[in-house]
């Protein structure tokens, strides 16, 4: 702040040097006087989007017949810094708060109730509840999935399958993203125990519109397997690759086509979810929904493959 202050200061002294320029001379030219293009140049050094905004109300205020070339060039200034800025014609800048990996703001998701229909290692009707919620902060995004299936038949329970995960990216600008992800993932009648996965690595957009997302990633990671029957554990190096789509075919209509395959050894994980939702009111949709899970080599006595049909209600927040 302090060299903004003394270009201020030194600004004011020399303006009446120059306060002889004729209106008429002054907007026939597009340049901005030398003077003052040097206490903006002085401000733009100090990468502080607010001392930019202070410099710029300044000039502009002596030299008001280039009050536009001033507003326009100070506003592509602070919009080069982060946080970005937006800057209203007459520069006045309210910055953000600066984001971290620990700073509060809304999340933003949808909780899902769903009728569960199921085949392969078990095949019945269950339901279904899942949480899918983003948070940004910065740089960094908080991404969180939970989701828990439930049936029985004749007071015997014949689905139980429940998980959640949690991913921290981290933006290196609009499209490109490092991560770090784990997950757990319990399934009663999979032949596992359970399944721990942890890793990290990077991931890319390659379509970010309002209309169509498309993002791909992966990385390297460790998965954690105990065997139901034989208490044997699965401890294996792995790697991890995901794929989400993203699609608004017009207004309320939304397609969704998630997929990833996690790799080991032992045996290779892919899994894939396509849906298709309809908005209801701004916060309520349904969607039906397919699963398809393959498993290369399950444990002795399982299947390949499970498959999930979903009718799901939602509401978004």
């Amino acid at each position: 702040m302090k060299t903004a202050c003394l270009a201020i200061a030194s600004f004011f002294t020399l303006a009446a040097a120059l306060s002889t320029t004729s209106p008429a001379a002054a907007q026939s030219e597009a340049i901005i006087p030398d003077i003052a293009q040097s206490l903006l140049d002085a401000a733009y050094a100090t990468g502080d989007a607010n001392e930019i905004a202070a410099v710029a109300r300044a000039v502009k205020t002596v030299f008001a017949d280039y009050e536009a070339q001033i507003v326009d060039q100070s506003a592509v200034k602070i919009a080069e810094f982060e946080p970005p800025a937006e800057i209203a014609a007459d520069v006045d800048v309210d910055a953000p708060p600066s984001g971290g990996v620990f700073a509060l703001s809304p999340w933003d998701g949808k909780v899902q109730a769903s009728g569960v229909f199921s085949s392969g290692n078990s095949d019945n009707a269950a339901v279904g509840i899942a949480v899918d919620a983003a948070r940004t902060s910065g740089k960094f995004v908080h991404n969180i999935t939970a989701f828990f299936d439930l049936g029985s038949s004749n007071d015997i329970t014949n689905k139980q399958r429940w998980g959640a995960a949690y991913q921290l990216d981290y933006n290196f600008g609009e499209r490109t993203y490092s991560y770090g992800r784990v997950s757990y993932e319990e399934d009663e009648f999979s032949g596992f125990d359970y399944r721990l996965f942890a890793g990290a690595g990077l991931g890319h957009f390659f379509a970010k519109s309002e209309r169509l997302k498309w993002k791909l990633e992966g990385g390297p990671g460790y998965r954690y397997s105990p065997i139901d029957d034989t208490r044997a554990v699965e401890q294996e190096f792995a790697l991890y690759a995901a794929s989400e789509l993203d699609w608004v075919i017009r207004d309320g209509l939304v397609l969704e086509q998630d997929f990833n395959s996690t790799w080991t050894s032992p045996t290779t994980t892919f899994q894939s979810v396509t849906s298709l939702s309809t908005a209801l009111t701004d916060s309520l949709s349904t969607a039906i929904s397919f699963e398809y899970r393959y498993e290369t080599e399950p444990p002795l006595g399982r299947e390949n493959t499970d498959t999930t049909a979903r009718a799901s209600l939602s509401y978004g927040f």
